[in-house]
């Protein structure tokens, strides 16, 4: 499939995601997290396949461009209110765009698949699960820069990061890879615990890939 179709396959697919989030909100009552959650994982499980049927970065570069315009232009003139009807004021929606584009697009210059997957998973499946649980069992509340954190939404996060890194990192035989794990997984537990206003889906990423790029 060439280039253009690729973009115009993927751009349909992520435009159903967000219908799929806005229809669960305005149809089947869901609140807002539970539609934002929707939409996260939606475009992140679509985002984890750019690896296997892109392999030119541009294809991903024009999709990232093309939807911070969708998403600034929606949030501003009140569209989608299952995506932006939040009440915190949160980047987190573009920085998780751009977060896919770079982590694409070091993955392309390094060869090592691990790069993208790892850090954009631990985005994808661990950040939500977090959130989830937080609200839920929340168990110990805390403050950061005056935003509300749970400890059961800490825990939750390090098991489920400790649990992708080391499925990951098992498949690239590393000495030590329990021991490399865990470290990683309190690296990056630290990190989303300090990381407010949505800056987690740039932050936590980010954290995973230096950490990578020092180990392998």
């Amino acid at each position: 499939m060439n280039s253009w179709n690729l973009f115009l396959l993927y751009s349909l697919v992520l435009i159903g995601v967000m219908l799929l989030a806005e229809i669960s909100y305005r149809i089947f009552k869901l609140n807002t997290e539970a539609t934002r959650k929707i939409a996260h994982v939606g475009s992140g499980i679509t985002a984890l396949t750019y690896p296997v049927f892109i392999n030119n970065y541009w294809v991903v570069l024009g999709l990232t461009i093309s939807f911070t315009f969708i998403l600034f232009t929606c949030k501003k003139i009140g569209l989608f209110p299952s995506i932006f009807s939040v009440g915190r004021k949160s980047y987190g929606e573009l920085l998780f765009v751009w977060s896919s584009f770079f982590l694409f697009w070091w993955h392309q210059h390094t060869g090592e698949q691990i790069h993208f997957y790892l850090p954009f998973s631990i985005l994808v499946f661990a950040d939500p699960v977090a959130a989830i649980v937080g609200k839920y069992l929340p168990i110990k509340i805390y403050r950061i820069f005056n935003h509300i954190k749970s400890l059961g939404g800490s825990v939750a996060f390090f098991i489920t990061t400790f649990l992708l890194s080391y499925y990951f990192l098992s498949g690239i035989s590393l000495e030590n890879v329990y021991l490399i794990s865990l470290i990683h997984t309190v690296f990056l537990t630290i990190t989303e615990g300090v990381s407010v206003k949505g800056w987690d889906n740039l932050t936590i990423p980010s954290a995973s890939l230096i950490f990578l790029h020092l180990i392998l």
